[in-house]
């Protein structure tokens, strides 16, 4: 332990380990629990897989440590220690309604208190976005901690309502519902945000953003439909470089950058270029997946049009992320994209 704090105090990565693994993989197949609970501390994360495909909690389960269960627990999140707030999200994920009911009938408080997780996962820097949640944010599944949704999901959201939701997790659960691709899949995005909707939260230029990140359209398109203005990002987004011309002619660097980013991420070579026409940085870290630059997220969609516009524009091919510490071709060869390996392999920022 002592070593391996030394080693992160002198700026170790907790995240970069031998190839095909992490850290925190090996800390959790071998323990303790406190060493994993330092990389995590440090930025370890918990749901990166290795080379088999395996989480840090697939290597506890599957390793020797002698507190291999308390190291288990610690890395199947959420982490939900309270017993009548675990059987809750039990009876939400399984759609039993009546059985939700009676546990929130017998603890109202379940509606107002947070899952708080341990404090290693507080002490980290890293973006968390579902962190101590709250329990009508498990009405998106998002993260998906179920394979299936249940089909009467709209009836344990109501039943929830009922009793009393607080704004703000009105607003999150919004945000979740629309940026998340299980409640889409199983036909139940557009139903919960109109459930949502109609019970007072409102879109917000961030729940927005991160749909668009998501690549989750069919949610933006029911705003737009149902008369929510078209904005820099959406325009961007949805390739629509007329509208995105003339939002960028009184817009801010900020909103300029955001159209770069979201039409980037939505593989949209012709409003990039407009973006950057209108002055954005290909070199600035994006504001939405804010640990990485537009180069980055065109490696992950192995499109060359994309990539060969940012490079003509001046991307500096060797900015490393901020979260892996990686740059746009160790992407591409770690999630095995052939077209932007093959085009960014030996290209420097002097290129």
């Amino acid at each position: 332990m002592a070593i391996c704090e030394a080693l992160l105090a002198a700026g170790a990565n907790a995240r970069r380990g031998v190839p095909g693994s992490t850290p925190l993989h090996a800390a959790a197949a071998r323990g303790p629990l406190q060493l994993v609970e330092l990389l995590i501390a440090h930025g370890g994360i918990e749901w990166e897989e290795d080379s088999r495909g395996w989480s840090s909690l697939d290597a506890a389960r599957n390793g020797s440590a002698p507190d291999r269960d308390a190291i288990a627990i610690l890395l199947n999140r959420p982490v939900i220690v309270d017993p009548a707030f675990r059987a809750a999200v039990a009876a939400i994920q399984a759609g039993e309604v009546a059985e939700l009911a009676r546990h929130l009938d017998a603890a109202p408080q379940l509606l107002r208190m947070r899952a708080v997780e341990p404090d290693c996962y507080r002490q980290a820097a890293r973006p968390q976005y579902f962190k101590d949640p709250k329990l009508f944010w498990f009405i998106a599944n998002n993260p998906r901690l179920v394979q299936r949704m249940p089909s009467n999901i709209i009836q344990i959201a109501n039943a929830m309502l009922k009793r009393g939701v607080e704004p703000e997790d009105l607003q999150y659960a919004l945000e979740l519902v629309m940026t998340g691709a299980s409640a889409r899949e199983h036909g139940q995005q557009l139903p919960l945000m109109r459930l949502l909707l109609a019970a007072g939260a409102r879109p917000s230029d961030r729940s927005i953003a991160m749909a668009l990140a998501h690549r989750e359209i069919d949610p933006i398109r029911a705003l737009l439909a149902a008369g929510a203005p078209l904005t820099v990002a959406i325009a961007a987004a949805l390739g629509d470089c007329e509208a995105l011309k003339r939002r960028l002619a009184t817009a801010s660097l900020d909103e300029i950058q955001m159209a770069l980013a979201q039409a980037v991420i939505n593989g949209r070579p012709d409003t990039a270029r407009v973006a950057l026409d209108a002055g954005a940085d290909p070199n600035r870290f994006m504001p939405v997946h804010a640990h990485s630059t537009p180069l980055h997220q065109a490696a992950l969609l192995d499109d060359t049009a994309l990539i060969d516009l940012l490079l003509t524009r001046g991307a500096q091919p060797d900015i490393r992320d901020q979260m892996w510490n990686c740059t746009p071709l160790e992407w591409a060869i770690h999630e095995g994209k052939p077209i932007s390996r093959a085009r960014l392999a030996g290209l420097s920022s002097t290129d």
